[in-house]
């Protein structure tokens, strides 16, 4: 089942909305736990222990953490002055091994439940020995509720608010329909506190919240679902295949997974809406990036943020990378001295990326190729500055502005070939095919060049595209369009609503003609 099913729709969030609506204020809660859990058991086909043993354990963590502050409160009153810095290290490092285990118990259950047959696989590898892979199955969302899981007991440690009392309240904070398949991720006081308050109908949210469905449907159905039949063809058997076609087929999984994952998170947001129940923000038109910098603070926006959060800053701000920058900062300029603390800091966040991404050595390589390419970026930048300068090239210009987006998305477009390929002897092929052996002839619309597209498709793909970006353009330009939808005539209003969900029902790729086309993102 999956969130673009009629059995999600109707069945679960249908019933689960209605009687959200009209349950007392105290009660709205139980009704999206169990809503949630029910949805989460038939989704994962029944393999739900290890979803409620991380609730479980986050919310012994922070109970025990919370009981550790008020023994030091009250203990502190009865000490002297000078013992009272010995009395709170001492209970800060009851903390920080209540946090330890914590972490290390999710880590655990991802690492084992995700990641085992990738080191039995490496291991083999590595030793020239075939050692068995273990019968395991990875549960559902199990990346994404585990970093929340993980984010709840680091703020309640860091002291950003109370441990929650009720453990049902966390296991609803974690199997949240709406967030526990593909995210985005959410810290505890971004929706845990909205899951518990309770909202009242109203029916300004049902229209938003139909509006921003429609539009997530929209480019999930028509768009990146009908995008994936060409994907599919051409890297499922990727050296039968020119350079051109591969290019392609490039082009269109960036469009795939963009539509897909972008679509699903309107989806959800719009469905939260509903409810009065605001998700954070995870895609923010990252096409118009300039930088890969910019790219991924507009791409998986809560991804970034994690990890910013809870890999990057830790470690930066911990004792042996201040001595790193204190010796930088003795040896090199001040822009390098800050640099190379921070180059070292994003390894680890790059490096963790990828790994999130998949048990696969592909992954790893997706992540470190971002890296390289930003750490090169902010390397060469004094010298890019000078020569820019010196050519009189200006660097506020529109014109360079467009360059820098077209440089982004070439780059990004490298890294996708990366993600969707099957395995790094995929890549290099792809690379070489490109390079070596275009063979633009190759380039044929319909069915009989195996591509699984007719030119109707491309027709719709091309509307498609054409009509996402307009849209980016006005967003860019800090126009609301749901908003000015709302300003017009109700006359006006009915017929965009009709044209939406015609456009949805007849352009949707579904039916003989099409695969069955998952949500990419519930598979990492």
């Amino acid at each position: 089942m999956t969130y673009t099913s009629f059995e999600f729709f109707i069945l679960f969030f249908g019933g689960t909305y209605l009687l959200y609506s009209i349950f007392p204020k105290k009660a709205k809660w139980c009704v999206l736990l169990v809503g949630s859990l029910a949805f989460y058991t038939v989704a994962a086909g029944g393999h739900i222990e290890f979803l409620l043993l991380s609730a479980l354990s986050v919310w012994a963590v922070g109970m025990i953490i919370d009981k550790l502050n008020d023994a030091f409160a009250k203990k502190k009153k009865l000490v002297p002055r000078e013992e009272k810095k010995a009395l709170k290290q001492k209970y800060k490092n009851y903390k920080l091994t209540a946090l330890t285990i914590g972490v290390l118990c999710n880590i655990g259950f991802l690492l084992v439940l995700k990641y085992a047959n990738f080191f039995v696989g490496t291991a083999s590898s590595l030793f020239k020995v075939n050692l068995p892979e273990l019968s395991i199955i990875q549960p559902l969302g199990i990346s994404f509720y585990s970093l929340q899981a993980i984010s709840y007991i680091t703020d309640v440690y860091r002291g950003r608010y109370k441990a929650c009392k009720n453990p049902l309240r966390i296991t609803l904070y974690l199997s949240f329909m709406l967030t526990v398949v593909e995210g985005p991720i959410a810290r505890f006081d971004q929706l845990g506190t909205q899951l518990n308050q309770g909202n009242d109908f109203k029916f300004k949210n049902l229209v938003y919240g139909a509006q921003l469905v429609a539009w997530g449907l929209f480019k999930k159905i028509v768009i990146a679902d009908r995008a994936a039949e060409l994907v599919n063809n051409v890297f499922d058997d990727i050296s039968q295949h020119s350079g051109a076609i591969i290019f392609i087929a490039i082009l269109f999984y960036t469009l795939q997974l963009y539509c897909d994952f972008s679509g699903i998170m309107d989806v959800m947001s719009g469905l939260g809406e509903m409810m009065g129940i605001e998700l954070p923000v995870n895609f923010s038109r990252p096409f118009f990036a300039k930088s890969i910098n910019e790219f991924w603070t507009r791409w998986h926006i809560t991804l970034g943020g994690w990890l910013r959060d809870y890999i990057f800053y830790p470690i930066s701000l911990s004792k042996p990378f201040m001595k790193l920058t204190k010796t930088a900062r003795q040896k090199f300029n001040p822009y390098y001295a800050n640099l190379i603390p921070t180059a070292v800091a994003l390894f680890f966040v790059w490096f963790a990326n990828g790994m999130w991404h998949g048990a696969a050595w592909k992954y790893i390589v997706y992540g470190l190729y971002y890296y390289v390419l930003m750490m090169l970026g902010l390397f060469v930048e004094p010298l890019s500055a000078r020569v820019c300068k010196g050519l009189k090239i200006n660097r506020k210009s529109k014109g360079f502005a467009l360059f820098q987006m077209i440089r982004t998305f070439a780059i990004v477009n490298i890294g996708m070939l990366i993600f969707r390929a099957n395995d790094l002897k995929s890549v290099f092929f792809a690379i070489k095919a490109m390079l070596l052996n275009p063979n633009l002839q190759s380039l044929r619309v319909g069915n009989k060049n195996g591509l699984g597209l007719d030119i109707r498709d491309y027709i719709v793909l091309l509307v498609g595209v054409v009509l996402i970006f307009v849209v980016g353009i006005l967003q860019e330009k800090g126009i609301r369009i749901r908003q000015l939808i709302d300003t017009l005539p109700f006359v006006i209003k009915f017929v965009i609503f009709m044209i939406a969900a015609l456009m949805i029902i007849i352009l949707g790729a579904y039916g003989e003609h099409y695969g069955v086309a998952d949500l990419l993102y519930a598979n990492f």
